[in-house]
């Protein structure tokens, strides 16, 4: 077992002093400065209650959890990462620790899915972060739902800032899908901050390590992730496959469907024997510019695809696109 000290400093210094009150309670001791000689360091304590299951992953769960009542509630959501993969074999999940500490900075917060701090028991890992009331956006496409040109848009270039910021600091996501895009506030002025470093990875490490964390969600990886066409085996890992993910994302919220429904259509499009299913996009009535972004996002050849920092600075973020219409009822028409 990986002892607290011999993490990266930042990841160390998160580490929250925990006492297990029982299976569903926890209490926490935090310090905070004081403001006078006498009470320099102050001392608090906290007890939360675990309340519901948020949802699950390959390798972690998350709950929600809450302190407090009545108008004084306070929430939480806590991912537990088991150690074990199975007896014997241990799950390195110091990367994912490193990457939400790294992207809770204030630097980067309005971004990502922040944590305040993480505890460990002999069997799991717990990360504390932010809780999310409106969920994920996932959930709000559960229902088959489109969402505007207009709004799409705005999530594009909020997802795109954080997609810099990760390869500007060498993290690849690896895993960009709507069920890791939590969701501050809905249309028709999207918020959104990207969630879930379960198996990012800084670029520079061993590749050999990286392939044994799994290969991205299927509908939203990159065809080399999942070892499709012939780009060579390191390119699986590099930034553009976080680019073809945002692809995939945006034709999801813009038609509804995904752009390639099962492996075999994506082989044949990896090793271009077929075109790109540009009708869904065209039925939505997608503007040509930004038909031609998801194209250019989505190519099978990763070098053709634009990095984070370029892709910011498409002719489809200059375009003027019509914004919803609003309702007779004073509210906006967010989702189609």
């Amino acid at each position: 077992m990986r002892r607290v000290e011999n993490f990266p400093d930042i990841v160390r210094d998160a580490h929250l002093e925990t006492e297990f009150i029982d299976a569903r309670t926890t209490k926490h001791i935090r310090y905070k400065a004081g403001t006078s000689a006498r009470q320099r360091r102050l001392r608090k304590e906290e007890q939360w209650t675990r309340s519901c299951e948020l949802g699950r992953g390959a390798y972690g769960i998350v709950y929600l959890e809450t302190r407090g009542q009545d108008d004084k509630l306070r929430k939480r959501a806590v991912k537990e990462i088991r150690k074990y993969i199975r007896p014997g074999q241990p799950l390195d999940y110091d990367r994912e620790l490193e990457a939400i500490f790294k992207f809770s900075h204030d630097r980067y917060a309005h971004c990502f899915v922040t944590a305040d701090g993480w505890y460990d028991d002999d069997d799991s890992v717990y990360i504390s972060m932010e809780y999310f009331e409106l969920g994920d956006l996932h959930a709000h496409l559960m229902a088959r739902k489109k969402i505007p040109e207009y709004e799409t848009r705005q999530i594009a270039m909020q997802l795109l800032d954080g997609l810099a910021f990760m390869h500007e600091n060498n993290f690849v996501h690896r895993d960009l899908k709507p069920g890791n895009i939590m969701v501050v506030a809905t249309g028709p002025e999207w918020y959104v901050k990207i969630a879930d470093f379960g198996i990012s990875k800084r670029r520079r490490e061993d590749v050999s390590t990286v392939n044994t964390m799994g290969r991205g969600t299927y509908g939203y990886a990159a065809p080399e992730v999942l070892g499709l066409g012939d780009t060579p085996e390191n390119a699986s890992y590099t930034f553009l496959v976080d680019m073809w993910s945002l692809g995939a994302v945006l034709y999801k919220l813009l038609t509804s469907e995904t752009a390639f429904g099962n492996i075999v259509s994506l082989l044949k499009y990896a090793e271009r024997e077929i075109d790109f299913p540009s009708p869904p996009l065209n039925a939505a009535k997608v503007s040509e510019l930004g038909s031609d972004f998801i194209l250019a996002l989505m190519s099978p050849q990763p070098p053709a695809r634009p990095p984070a920092a370029s892709a910011k600075v498409h002719p489809w973020f200059f375009y003027s696109i019509e914004a919803p219409a609003r309702m007779e009822n004073g509210g906006v028409s967010s989702i189609e």
